[in-house]
């Protein structure tokens, strides 16, 4: 008998077990902090300006609407879904590495989206009436970062002593790929830590992106995941970028498909229900699909625009705060 979808009720944010705060989770996650605080300032000396510590890339910014679905069922509707309403958003398409690199770079990629006209109470008690969404083109930690001859690039990882240890070598070897290899292969996990290869580097409209981490999703616990519908998105699911491409080549290619064409997204949630079998604190262990079924929430649309746009995607990229 194949895998069935659970049917057991769905587990409350503060419920027992849900969040697991280690001893020493505080010091390595300021630690952790300060790393990437040392990332932005190897970049600002590269590039003679700031930038966020990872997802530094921007390649293009877009414009849309995030339509809430009417009748949504209780579980469902919580918090920014709460209310059938459609929101103004703003989403930008970026490479998840701390430094800028060509686009021919394999890498993972990923998409922030900003949502406006958001009331509530937030988590810091900030007053901007937003809410962010970070997103990745891979739903869980497979690997915990990948090096090729000539570069490297971070990817999320496991556990946050794997990020301190990790993102310590890649700031001792910044301009040193062969060392950063040495040393992830001294590690106990260097099959994890090493790959030669890569996420299949496919069109930016055509991939699934998904929040790998599990927050608080109203009186519950969810992970997002955003698809695309579109028929033309869709068509561009075999597109790769090749070696021989130009170094904006992501850029060029979400410039084309948006100036005709309208994306078109479905945004959903898959809630937890089984501690034992959907664990909170590790990412590295994904949600299966089929037991914990992903739930439409909302539809994302961005009609035809330039997503290049010079001023825009600079203000957005260089003035704005968005987590990806």
């Amino acid at each position: 008998m194949g895998t069935q979808a659970a049917t057991g009720p769905y587990i409350c944010w503060d419920a027992p077990g849900v969040e697991v705060v280690g001893l020493d989770e505080a010091a390595t996650n300021k630690a952790i902090s300060d790393q990437f605080n040392h990332f932005q300032d190897l970049t600002a000396e590269e590039n003679h300006h700031a930038f966020r510590g990872t997802h530094v890339k921007t390649q293009g910014c877009v414009m849309g609407t995030l339509e809430v679905k009417a009748d949504l069922p209780p579980h469902l509707r919580q918090g920014l879904f709460k209310a059938t309403k459609t929101h103004d958003v703003i989403m930008r398409y970026s490479s998840l590495t701390p430094r800028i690199l060509p686009d021919t770079i394999p890498a993972p990629r990923a998409i922030g989206i900003k949502v406006f006209g958001v009331e509530g109470p937030k988590l810091f008690h900030e007053d901007f009436g937003t809410q962010d969404f970070v997103l990745n083109n891979y739903p869980y930690c497979e690997l915990s970062l990948y090096a090729l001859d000539k570069v490297f690039k971070l990817i999320e990882i496991v556990r946050s002593k794997v990020t301190h240890d990790i993102a310590g070598s890649i700031g001792r070897n910044w301009n040193n790929p062969g060392g950063l290899v040495e040393e992830l292969k001294a590690r106990p996990d260097a099959a994890l830590a090493l790959a030669t290869g890569g996420l299949p580097q496919e069109h930016p409209v055509a991939m699934d992106q998904h929040s790998q981490s599990a927050y608080r999703y109203g009186d519950y616990v969810a992970k997002f995941a955003v698809f695309p519908v579109g028929e033309k998105q869709k068509e561009l699911k075999s597109w790769r970028i090749r070696s021989d491409d130009p170094s904006d080549i992501i850029s060029k290619s979400l410039a084309t498909f948006h100036a005709d064409n309208t994306a078109t997204y479905s945004f959903c949630v898959q809630l937890l229900r089984d501690l034992a079998d959907q664990p909170v604190e590790d990412i590295g262990i994904t949600w299966d699909p089929i037991k914990y079924p992903f739930e439409e929430v909302a539809t994302l649309k961005f009609e035809p625009q330039d997503s290049n746009l010079p001023a825009f995607k600079s203000w957005w990229w260089v003035h704005r705060l968005i987590q990806v």
